[in-house]
């Protein structure tokens, strides 16, 4: 995925994710389900360790533009303690106020977070910024990998409040494959990807993606392999993930979207380019196989 640098509350110079919003034509968030399709694996993990989706709606106070945030989260638990990391779906400018206040529940991504879950599922979860920033906490239930009943609150230079609800999501482990159509030419092609994340977050606290990729008909690209190492493109969390990928002739193709709730669509975006191809963007759904 992309990183950004540390921004603070308040009235922000700036600090963004815009290379990302024109990479996932958007980043960086809803979610669960199970199923399987022929020679795929989809697995949902219930109650807390998992790939969350929350989404954040505020109670019109201040902090978002239009309402609302998806956050992807990663949770895992020991015991009754709870932790994880956590990244605002929403790139700067669209989490500014018409006041000027800007930014997001925290003050960059990957932010830690941590809890407690009783017995009766109830979840609390906090992130504080240090040296008297932002105070983050929820309390939501938590059964059978869903998140409801929840509410969030925000101290600081912006402060905000409101509702909070989330779910966590399928594996993205599968071949996915759809028409794509180039904003551009508005040709459409054939596009077949198989997906595969880690089992665990990296040290960026996203789950690294893998795969490989077939483009019939496109002119000037059959065919991509994951970029090695993988770059800051390539990454999930949340419903949100993108993969960077080199095919013949140094052509390059990157493919990026969200993942439905059941695990079985990809809302996708491509960008190909590179030596080889003229920088050409496309939209399309991918099912999967």
């Amino acid at each position: 995925m992309c990183s950004r640098g540390r921004t603070s509350w308040g009235r922000l110079a700036g600090a963004s994710c815009a290379a990302l919003t024109l990479f996932l034509g958007l980043i960086v968030g809803g979610p669960a389900g199970c199923g399987s399709g022929s020679g795929s694996k989809i697995t949902t993990t219930a109650g807390i360790p998992g790939n969350w989706e929350f989404t954040l709606t505020n109670g019109g106070a201040v902090m978002f533009s239009g309402g609302v945030v998806p956050m992807g989260v990663f949770l895992t638990s020991t015991g009754s303690a709870v932790s994880g990391t956590a990244s605002v779906q929403l790139p700067f400018p669209q989490l500014c106020s018409a006041n000027g206040c800007c930014g997001g529940p925290f003050a960059e991504f990957n932010d830690s977070l941590t809890g407690t879950l009783d017995d009766k599922g109830d979840l609390t979860l906090g992130s504080a910024v240090p040296n008297g920033g932002p105070v983050f906490t929820m309390a939501a239930m938590v059964s059978g990998g869903t998140m409801t009943n929840g509410t969030f609150s925000l101290t600081g230079p912006c402060p905000d409040q409101g509702t909070i609800t989330g779910v966590v999501l399928p594996t993205l482990d599968g071949t996915y494959a759809g028409t794509v159509t180039s904003v551009d030419t508005g040709n459409s092609y054939s596009l077949s990807t198989t997906l595969q994340q880690s089992a665990t977050p990296n040290t960026r606290g996203f789950f690294d993606v893998s795969g490989t990729a077939t483009f019939m008909g496109y002119p000037c690209l059959t065919s991509a392999t994951e970029a090695t190492p993988l770059d800051m493109n390539s990454g999930l969390l949340g419903n949100l993930f993108g993969i960077t990928m080199n095919g013949a002739g140094g052509a390059t193709l990157s493919i990026s979207g969200t993942l439905s709730q059941d695990g079985k669509t990809i809302s996708a975006t491509y960008v190909a380019g590179g030596v080889a191809c003229r920088l050409d963007l496309g939209k399309g759904t991918l099912t999967l196989q």
